[in-house]
């Protein structure tokens, strides 16, 4: 069974603070979005296509895409002059009227996934226990057979050992076990 709902965004440090610098913090949609999943697996399709031994590249690939489409806001990131910036994504300007392809400008996120200091916490933080709850299931339906860390045991689930009661006056009996025997082979032909 599935459950839906509309949980609200999550916030997780990704850079505790020291000294004077406060810490980095990132505010991601609940769990991934439909689109944001088939642009990871089109990342990792299109990395192992170049390169089918390419597995952590297509690992980065797949989290950055997850990254990239879910990030919200972040705190404690700021400019190279030491302006706050927010994120944003990259921007594709035509170069011309008839051109299809034009120049993209890198947004903030690319930046934001380009540091790999960043990048790693937030794979840790929000990618890698995403996909771990996905993979056990849907992460926000606990399993009624216990697998998942959120499962309760059902009314009638015995949480502790029986107990064997008393057999007062039963005496054990002794049994006799017998093979049956091995039947002889007819000749042929009679």
């Amino acid at each position: 069974m599935w459950a839906l709902a509309k949980p609200e965004p999550v916030t997780k440090e990704l850079i505790a603070a020291r000294g004077d610098h406060p810490a980095v913090t990132a505010t991601f949609n609940p769990q991934p979005s439909a689109l944001s999943l088939r642009a990871a697996r089109r990342a990792v399709a299109e990395v192992l296509r170049a390169d089918p031994t390419a597995i952590e590249r297509a690992g980065d690939a797949f989290t950055g895409a997850i990254i990239r489409y879910n990030l919200l806001s972040w705190t404690g990131i700021v400019g190279q002059q030491g302006e706050v910036i927010e994120p944003t994504h990259d921007v594709v300007v035509p170069s011309d009227e008839n051109d299809e392809i034009g120049i993209v400008q890198p947004g903030t996120i690319s930046a934001f996934i380009a540091e790999p200091r960043l990048f790693e916490a937030a794979d840790r933080e929000y990618v890698l226990p995403w996909t771990q709850l996905d993979a056990e299931k849907n992460g926000f339906a606990p399993s009624p057979n216990g697998t998942s860390e959120g499962a309760m045991p059902e009314a009638d689930t015995v949480t502790s050992p029986a107990t064997p009661e008393s057999s007062g006056d039963v005496t054990s009996a002794p049994t006799e076990s017998t093979k049956p025997r091995r039947k002889r082979a007819k000749p042929s032909g009679k």
